[in-house]
C-alpha cells in the first residue's frame, strides 16, 4: 500500500471542498467591453443593417421576395419618420416573413434566423420608443 499525498481520499476531500463555494468579489467598472455588439446600435442603424442583409439574401420564391421588399421598405420609412407603432408592426411582420422563408427553405435558414432575431430586436426598441 502506497502512501502518496494525492491518494483517492485527498483528491476526494479537495473536490468536495469546491461544493461549498468560494466567496468571490467582482469589481464592476463603468468601462464598456470591447465587443458590445448590436446592443450599442440605434434603431436606425439596426434597420439599415437588416435591410442590407435582406437585400443580399438569396430567395427562391418571387412572391416571398416581394413580401420581404415591401415589409422592409415599410419598416425603413416608418423608422425614418418616427412612426414607432407602425415601425414595430412592420418589424414583427418582417420577422414572421423571414421565419416563414427559413421554414420553407426558400432562403438560407441561418440568415433568416439572424434576420428574424434582428427584426424582433428592432420591434422591441420601437416598442420602447412608443412608451
Amino acid at each position: 500500500m502506497s502512501h502518496h499525498p494525492y491518494g483517492a481520499r485527498h483528491v476526494l476531500r479537495a473536490l468536495t471542498g469546491l461544493d461549498f463555494g468560494l466567496h468571490v468579489r467582482i469589481h464592476r467598472s463603468g468601462q464598456r467591453t470591447i465587443f458590445t455588439g448590436a446592443d450599442a446600435l440605434s434603431v436606425e442603424q439596426l434597420t439599415a443593417e437588416l435591410a442590407e442583409t435582406i437585400s443580399s439574401l438569396r430567395v427562391y420564391s418571387y412572391p416571398l421576395r416581394s413580401n420581404l421588399e415591401r415589409v422592409t421598405t415599410a419598416l425603413q420609412h416608418n423608422v425614418e419618420s418616427g412612426s414607432w407603432r407602425f415601425a414595430r408592426r412592420a418589424a414583427l411582420d418582417l420577422s414572421g416573413v423571414l421565419a416563414q422563408a427559413g421554414k420553407q427553405g426558400a432562403a438560407s435558414r441561418g440568415l433568416c434566423v439572424r434576420g428574424a432575431n434582428a427584426a424582433l430586436r428592432i420591434a422591441d426598441l420601437c416598442g420602447r420608443e412608443v412608451r
